[in-house]
């Protein structure tokens, strides 16, 4: 009967400290930042992929991820991608050891991935719990608006245990350049040929008196 009320108690016990535990760690999100943007036909964009939600100066931390940014290539073509937090710098590099980072590009999509090689505790007690993971550039091509996915492949922690996060979509508006803009362009034109006819017009000579 003790031994009963004993197992009982330290299952109760457990089951309050995962509840606990899971409400107070909340959950790890990737998402765009901003969530949406927009440029004109013929110009780039710089969008981030931003991982909030991890442990400050706790677990849990981030040592590797693996994942496909999708959008429509009618409208957007990638340009480029570059890793690391621009104000807080590398964050799977916090002990100075180096990271791994690789892009794969195909028609509609770019795969990120990166890998820390840093101690599982400098990355639990330094890491920040929100940063920019990479900053991706592309190309307006057509008008319309571009869905931004993720599709997540891997996700892990410090000791390479699996992370599961809430994974935000986002897009990017592509709008004609303005009529007027061209109207305004046109004219300048049409101003620059006057002037280059009037300076190869042969003069008129005087009357003379």
């Amino acid at each position: 009967m003790l031994k009963n009320s004993m197992i009982k108690f330290v299952v109760v016990f457990i089951l309050t400290f995962l509840v606990v535990s899971a409400a107070n760690s909340g959950p790890v999100t990737i998402g765009f930042s901003p969530a949406v943007t927009s440029g004109s036909v013929g110009s780039s964009v710089d969008i981030d992929v931003l991982v909030s939600g991890l442990g400050s100066g706790s677990a849990p931390s981030l040592g590797g991820f693996d994942f496909d940014v999708t959008f429509d290539s009618a409208i957007l073509a990638y340009n480029s991608a570059s890793y690391g937090d621009p104000v807080l710098g590398d964050q799977l590099d916090i002990g100075g050891f180096g990271s791994y980072t690789e892009t794969t590009v195909a028609t509609d999509s770019v795969n990120l991935f990166g890998l820390s090689y840093d101690f599982p505790a400098d990355l639990d007690n330094f890491q920040a719990d929100s940063f920019i993971l990479a900053t991706l550039t592309f190309d307006l091509l057509a008008a319309g608006t571009s869905p931004l996915g993720l599709n997540l492949n891997s996700l892990t922690d410090s000791d390479g245990q699996a992370l599961f996060a809430d994974l935000i979509s986002g897009s990017i508006h592509s709008v004609p350049v303005p009529s007027t803009l061209l109207l305004f362009g046109t004219g300048l034109a049409g101003l620059g040929y006057m002037r280059i006819m009037r300076k190869t017009a042969v003069p008129s000579q005087r009357p003379s008196i």
